[in-house]
């Protein structure tokens, strides 16, 4: 029944809590009471209120409230940091006076107060953009000089920069032309050239600009209208004053003399009226012989040599016969067609018949090529083809057969390879798919179909299962063997082997329990998740998948709940014990744990009370923050929403969170300045910036927000020019450009600067060729320059250009016999005198030359004579040169071509031997080029060499060989084929050349059908063979391989080196228990792949050509006297004896290093010499052939490479050593190979048996 509110401690901490009536009728009647006295009723009391939480001070001040307790308000205190003697109670001191704020300079410019404080005044400053400052008060940042209008009329004035303290550095730039500036002082704008009369007499003239930029722009014009900018004009010109523009027999006629009238003369053939040339001497004379119709042997005569007549020149022979309009023919007993050289280049020409009367029966043919014609050039036909570039196994067609189209044949590749070059031998390729390795139903497909590729090939099952090199395995069960474990059945829906874990596993004792690529969960315990609550007990009766949500949860006081936790306590928040506005939680809601429920604000989650409402509201205004007068208002009055109540001043000044400033007297930082008073009309802190400056000296003049401007001297910017004085009578505003710029020279100017001085010289004022001086450079001193001639200084003139004539033809500059004439007398046209020969040679402004003999210089050289037919100065380039030896020769202007040496120009190849029996012009492409072994060829560079091995004449698998390259002896290189370097062929390929790895034994097929025979990889001996089972890894050395094995067989897993090992499986139904048998050594391993070694090549028997019917096992003896097994020597290769880029063969008693970029560079217990020309023999190709290394001491020449056996001290010297066996010869007999002198028909009848024996195997099984 009773109820002490007291014991949920809802008070604060040190606060004293009574409840008076202690019941539950009577709820929040409790006090709670501070130690200073204060006290709340209902909730916690709030016993202190630090005003200085609130931040009341602002920025830059310190706060302390003395009396925290919450009845004691107003009696915060704020001190300035600055100056900790400016402080106030319940409000922010005034603590800094930032003189700027108030805005007291110009537009544009920058305001700083370094020390803002009320005892530091009038200490800002005041920066203009262009770096003017003044301190205290507004600068003054502009002064443009162009304000007073220093430039006068016609010209245009610019400031570049106003600034103030930047001074005469306007600019005058004059209107009517751009370019005439000046800088500090006015510019010359104006100058008329015609003044000084410029052009010649009876002509205009016309200045277009008359400025001093634009000059020598004037134009003189012609009554004729002929014109000239820039000086006077040069109004007739006849072309044929000079009377020599035509040559001799020709008058010129010129129908325009004006000077713009040029290239109009007319030469007129004396002799023909009709014939003429405009602006050039006519081709009065056509003389026909001058291209010499007639040949070289004959005398040419033009009849009429006027251009009007052609053809009727004559040929005379020198026995008299003649012929008009063509050659004579001088000798009816003889016309060798060939000489005119009718084939053309690159083909012999032979007349067979060469009397006069047998015409177009010369034969041309082809010296390149395959072609001739009788009587016209031949069509060469040039069949690359015929070379066979193709080599063996393709053919070829060349598309373009002409001479000089190479490299248009193409090479095809015969069935069943395919591929195609041109230009080349083609790249076969070879499809293994065409031989259906793959399994029935499987689709094959090879990537890369080259004979260098193989076992690339692909077999790809119908369901997606897929194999590289072999038939694929296209079926695979998984519920094999049983993964699904006791009490469930494994199906596989799909047993292809690209399609694995989709087995799928099914309860035995529910078939709707199931999994996928596992075993089945196939019961279900849900207690094992604990469901169940605290303290409660959970029990599962039928813990099974199918029988979920049964199991039950006990509470300790006997609730229970089936298929969830049980509720076994009560929640006091259930009645809403909290109000509105409040969130209720209880911590425990256990039924013997009661009166802990909280209360927390909904506005601030910091305010809450146990077993009680929370007191969640709060009225800052309460505390009285605002200043005497304001009036406080608290918008939201909640604890979580504070400092945001305003202070409002009787003027409407407001400021939020902190008391308000309600007045500013802006006039208190004297913004005006000194002679100046500050009125400021309202001194609200919200009004600013309309302060007023009013001049002391003159009321009119003021100005708002900063000071006034109260007088101006207008000579303080400097408006004058340098060295000028300024006054400036009246200092005001109200009088302005009265100022006055003085000279010293007595010129002043008024409210501009003065221009003191002016050069009237500097306008070029007296023309070309005189000179000016003026006495008085006073600019009110003009019109008094003076101009003096050069050539006679007593001919002067004042303010215009002197009278200076001059006649240049008075001093007689021309030579004697010639006449001189001047057109134009005057300074600005000199060198313009004219010297004219009496034979019409004219100069300008020299003496001319008369005459000129061009053979005087010896121009023709030696063995030809020189003639000049004019020698006219003005005639050049007509001198004739005539050789000595042959007067019909000639050649004008230059030197004639009097003999040829047609091997001068070095025709023939390289090493060859050029000879030209006859070096006339008469006998041409005679010469012979000859090479050192006797190959010549006529008119044309000899072929020397040809090695036929350049075109690949050979087959794949074979190398080439030209013993002799010479070009005469041909159809002699060897093919060899690189496999059997026995098997040559000359003029032709090989054919049939054994793959690399083939040996003979292969050839009598011994493995028998379903098995491929190869070379051993672990062998050194080339009569080693091994039979490979298809499709499996079953193999057999030297025998047939046993391929009938049951299913099962662990070898099929090629678990033992194929290269090395046999392998045995005794037992297909047991696994782990197959056998691995080294082939030489004996080694064997259970289980695993055995480790070989490195046995002696030659400690094994030759009797391994057996093998047992029932296993796969290889039962040769390992020794070589079979005596005995040897063991197996140390592998010399461990060592790394042939360093990188080499790979190392150890053969027990020696090892040898190959070069991996090229097998056939080798070398017997020691590395490879791999870096070798290109010409070294050694490097081509494999021409020892095995067990023998190759050197090739003279990389120049052929078939001077010696072979080495690596198990004898044989040699041969260009070919392999026949018999390298311990004991043998070198030359063998013709009946023994060269594998240790066994006969080869011993090899046949071994081939024979294990053929028969392999089918009577088969039979039988």
């Amino acid at each position: 029944c009773d109820k002490d509110e007291c014991s949920s401690m809802p008070c604060g901490t040190g606060q004293t809590c009574v409840d008076p009536v202690q019941t539950p009728s009577s709820l929040l009647d409790y006090t709670c009471t501070c130690a200073n006295g204060v006290v709340a009723t209902g909730s916690a009391a709030v016993c202190e209120n630090d005003e200085c939480v609130a931040a009341p001070c602002g920025t830059g001040q310190t706060c302390n409230d003395p009396n925290v307790a919450a009845n004691s308000l107003h009696d915060f205190e704020c001190t300035c940091d600055n100056d900790m003697s400016i402080k106030k109670v319940d409000g922010p001191a005034t603590c800094d006076k930032d003189e700027c704020a108030s805005m007291p300079c110009g537009t544009g410019q920058t305001c700083v107060d370094p020390v803002q404080t009320p005892s530091s005044l009038l200490d800002y400053t005041c920066t203009c953009a262009n770096g003017v400052v003044a301190t205290g008060s507004a600068a003054v940042c502009e002064n443009d000089e162009c304000v007073a209008a220093p430039c006068g009329t016609g010209q245009t004035c610019n400031d570049p920069n106003v600034a103030a303290n930047s001074l005469h550095d306007f600019e005058c730039t004059c209107d009517n032309d751009m370019t005439i500036k000046k800088v500090d002082g006015p510019a010359t704008c104006d100058k008329d050239e015609c003044v000084a009369m410029p052009c010649g007499a009876g002509q205009t003239c016309n200045d277009p600009v008359q400025t001093v930029g634009s000059l020598l722009d004037y134009t003189c014009t012609c009554a004729n209208g002929v014109s000239s900018v820039g000086a006077s004009a040069v109004c007739e010109n006849d072309e044929c004053a000079g009377g020599a523009v035509c040559g001799m027999d020709q008058t010129c006629n010129d129908p325009n003399v004006a000077a713009n009238s040029l290239h109009d003369f007319e030469c007129i053939c004396n002799a023909d009226m009709m014939v003429k040339m405009v602006d050039g001497p006519a081709t009065c004379v056509d003389d026909e012989c001058a291209t010499s119709p007639c040949g070289m042997t004959q005398t040419c005569t033009d009849l009429n040599t006027s251009p009007m007549s052609t053809g009727d020149f004559e040929c005379e022979c020198g026995n008299g016969v003649k012929a008009t309009g063509m050659p004579a023919v001088c000798n009816m007993g003889t016309n060798d067609e060939c000489m005119t050289m009718p084939c053309g280049t690159g083909q012999s020409c032979l007349d067979p018949d060469t009397t006069a009367m047998s015409l177009l029966d010369f034969v041309c043919s082809c010296v390149t090529g395959v072609g001739n014609n009788v009587g016209s050039p031949a069509a060469c036909v040039d069949d690359e083809c015929a070379s066979s570039p193709c080599g063996s196994g393709q053919t070829c067609v060349d598309a373009d057969t002409s001479v000089g189209s190479t490299g248009d044949f193409t090479c095809t590749c015969t069935s069943p390879k395919t591929g195609s070059a041109m230009g080349s031998a083609a790249v076969c390729a070879l499809d293994e798919c065409s031989a259906a390795p793959c399994g029935a139903g499987q689709t094959c497909d090879d990537p890369v179909k080259l004979p260098s590729s193989l076992l690339d090939y692909t077999c790809s099952c119908s369901n997606g299962a897929m194999a590289v090199g072999a038939p694929a395995s296209c079926d695979v069960d998984e519920c094999l063997p049983s993964p699904c474990g006791t009490g469930q059945t494994c199906s596989d829906p799909n047993t292809a082997s690209n399609s694995l874990h989709d087995f799928e596993c099914v309860c035995d004792n529910d078939m709707t329990l199931r999994a996928v690529d596992g075993p089945a969960t196939c019961s279900k315990d849900e207690c094992a998740s604990m469901p169940c609550g605290m303290g409660q007990t959970c029990n599962d009766p039928s813990p099974t998948p199918s029988s979920l949500l049964d199991y039950t949860c006990t509470c300790g006081n006997g609730v229970v709940a089936t298929g969830a936790a049980a509720v076994c306590d009560g929640d006091e928040c259930a009645n809403s014990p909290c109000g509105s506005g409040q969130t209720c939680s209880d911590p425990n809601t256990a039924s013997n744990s009661l009166h802990d429920f909280v209360c927390t604000c909904d506005n601030d989650n910091s305010l809450t009370r146990v077993d009680g409402p929370a007191t969640c509201d709060k009225d800052e205004c309460a505390s009285m923050p605002c200043g005497m007068g304001q009036t406080c208002n608290d918008p939201k009055k909640e604890f979580g929403s504070l400092h945001d109540f305003t202070c409002t001043c009787g003027n409407g000044v407001m400021t939020t969170g902190a008391s308000a400033v309600c007045e500013t007297d802006e006039c208190a930082a004297m913004p005006c300045g000194t002679g100046q008073t500050c009125n400021d009309p309202n001194m609200a802190t919200n009004s600013l910036h309309d302060f007023e400056c009013v001049c002391d000296k003159d009321a009119s003049l003021k100005a708002v927000d900063g000071p006034a401007t109260c007088d101006k001297d207008e000579c303080v910017s400097m408006p004058c020019g340098a060295g000028q004085t300024c006054t400036d009578p009246v200092q005001s505003l109200q009088s302005l450009t009265d100022f006055v710029c003085d000279c010293g020279n007595g010129v002043t100017a008024i409210g501009g600067a003065a221009v003191c001085e002016v050069d009237e010289c500097l306008a070029s004022p007296c023309g070309l060729g005189q000179s000016c001086s003026d006495p008085n450079i006073a600019a009110n001193k003009l019109h008094d320059f003076v101009c003096t001639c050069p050539n006679d200084a007593s001919l002067t003139a004042i303010d215009g250009p002197a009278t200076c004539d001059k006649d240049e033809c008075k001093y007689n500059p021309c030579g004697a016999g010639q006449t001189c004439q001047d057109p134009t007398l005057t300074l600005q046209s000199t060198h313009d005198f004219v010297c004219t020969c009496s034979n019409g040679v004219t100069a300008t402004g020299a003496p001319a030359s008369c005459e000129k003999d061009e053979c005087e210089d010896e121009p023709c050289g030696k063995q030809q004579t020189c003639n000049d037919p004019n020698k006219a100065a003005n005639v050049l380039h007509d001198f004739v040169c005539t050789c000595d030896n042959f007067p019909q020769l000639t050649a004008v202007d230059g030197p004639a071509t009097c003999d040829k040496n047609e091997c001068a120009g070095n025709p023939c190849g390289m090493d060859q031997q050029c000879n030209d029996p006859v070096q006339t012009l008469e006998s041409l492409h005679d010469f012979t080029c000859t090479c050192a072994n006797g190959v010549s060829a006529v008119n044309v560079a000899a072929t020397c060499e040809l090695n036929e091995c350049d075109a690949d004449p050979c087959g794949d698998g074979e190398t080439c060989s030209d013993p002799d390259t010479s070009f005469v002896v041909q159809h002699n290189f060897v093919c060899r084929c690189k496999s059997d370097l026995t098997k040559t062929k000359v003029d032709g390929p090989v054919g049939n050349c054994p793959m690399p790895g083939e040996t003979r034994q292969c050839a009598a097929m011994p493995c028998g059908p379903g098995q491929t025979c190869s070379a051993s990889s672990d062998s050194s001996s080339s009569s080693d063979f091994v039979c490979s089972c298809d499709g499996s890894a079953i193999t057999k050395l030297n025998g047939p391989a046993n391929c009938a094995v049951p299913d099962g067989d662990e070898c099929l897993l090629a678990p033992c080196d194929v290269g090395s090992q046999d392998c045995m499986d005794p037992n297909p139904s047991q696994s782990g228990d197959f056998v691995c048998t080294c082939r030489y050594g004996g080694n064997t391993e259970t289980g695993a792949s055995a480790d070989c070694g490195s046995a002696s090549s030659d400690s094994r028997s030759n009797s391994g050509s057996g093998s047992d019917s029932n296993t796969n096992s290889n039962s040769n003896s390992m020794d070589s006297d079979s005596t005995g097994s040897s063991p197996p020597t140390p592998n010399s290769c461990k060592s790394k004896p042939c360093g990188d880029e080499q790979t190392c063969s150890d053969y027990g008693e020696y090892f040898v290093c190959t070069c991996d970029d090229n097998e056939n560079l080798r070398k017997k217990d020691g590395r490879a010499e791999c870096s070798v020309g290109k010409d070294n023999e050694c490097a081509r190709s494999n021409l020892c052939g095995e067990k023998q290394s190759c050197e090739d001491k003279d990389e120049g020449g052929e078939e001077n490479f010696v072979c080495s056996c690596w198990e004898s001290d044989m040699k041969s010297t260009g070919s392999a050593v026949d018999n390298c066996r311990l004991g043998a010869g070198n030359n063998s007999d013709d009946d023994e190979d060269d594998d240790g002198g066994i006969p080869w028909w011993v090899w046949l009848l071994v081939a024979l048996g294990a053929t028969l024996l392999t089918c009577a195997m088969y039979a039988g099984y």
